[in-house]
């Protein structure tokens, strides 16, 4: 049995229907049993818990022999959502994986995931493979850069409004890699002890800037709205001064400027050069 813990997000979803389209018993921890209903549908079964609930996990984690993690608390309202979901969410579901008897563990970690990172994500996610690399399970890290879908979900919410507002300048080039690329390279690490102690970065095809996406959405919706920008000052600002009163608008804020300032490209695609024939999506496949 596979566990697929955050089984219902962009990632996840796309995991665990891979899964079960192979045939693989698959279960999905989420909080929310309505989200996965179609995954029960396609034959997944279904935990309800929190990996912030180690109870929950307890029994999410039971007769599992590879979990694997794609849960992230950074999007979420929580202005602590990050180390409480991808560092002590992510340690509860090793120990007690380790505890219940599985054998695997693959995270979800991010591109350029380091100590010393800027962004606050990314050294989160850092100390989460740092803790898993000292839980006693076979491991497996992927990294992923920015997923196409979760922007491009973005940018045409805001298309259909009329106007696309970006935070910052949109001139920073972007890696975006598509989540069914990552969730084809997940599967394969899951049921791969070949990869056993690797951490795999990976990649789209193309880099992009917001603005050249904002533009694609906007044709593909087939508006004239314009893009609007929120200067990077403003945004320096807010995540300034609003951080003790509203911590969560000063971390988008921050993570606004850090999109808009520091490399968001990939060195190295790593996932690519040791796994063949992984898919490759573009932009232009997704928007048609």
């Amino acid at each position: 049995m596979i566990l697929v813990a955050g089984g219902t997000g962009t990632l996840g979803s796309r995991v665990t229907q891979q899964l079960a389209k192979a045939g693989a018993p698959v279960r999905v921890l989420t909080r929310d049993a309505t989200r996965a209903a179609r995954l029960a549908a396609e034959g997944a079964e279904v935990a309800i818990g929190d990996v912030r609930d180690p109870a929950t996990v307890r029994t999410a984690v039971r007769d599992v022999t590879t979990v694997v993690s794609a849960i992230q608390g950074f999007a979420g309202l929580d202005p602590n959502g990050a180390e409480a979901v991808d560092l002590s969410g992510n340690r509860t579901l090793h120990e007690e994986a380790a505890v219940a008897g599985a054998q695997r563990f693959v995270l979800i970690s991010a591109a350029g995931a380091a100590a010393d990172s800027t962004l606050d994500l990314r050294r989160v996610k850092h100390q989460a493979e740092q803790d898993l690399a000292r839980s006693g399970l076979a491991w497996t890290v992927v990294r992923p850069t920015v997923y196409l879908e979760t922007w491009l979900a973005i940018l045409g919410d805001m298309a259909a409004k009329g106007a696309i507002t970006l935070f910052g300048r949109g001139d920073n080039p972007i890696n975006f890699v598509s989540a069914d690329d990552v969730a084809a390279l997940t599967v394969h690490v899951a049921e791969s002890p070949a990869f056993d102690a690797e951490t795999l970065e990976i990649g789209g095809p193309e880099n992009l800037t917001l603005n050249d996406l904002a533009r694609r959405v906007l044709a593909r919706h087939g508006s004239p709205g314009r893009v609007r920008h929120v200067p990077l000052p403003v945004l320096r600002a807010i995540s300034i001064v609003l951080r003790p009163i509203k911590p969560d608008a000063a971390s988008l804020a921050g993570f606004g400027v850090v999109m808009d300032t520091m490399d968001m490209t990939l060195a190295v695609d790593t996932a690519r050069a040791a796994v063949a024939d992984l898919p490759v999506t573009t932009a232009a496949d997704l928007l048609g």
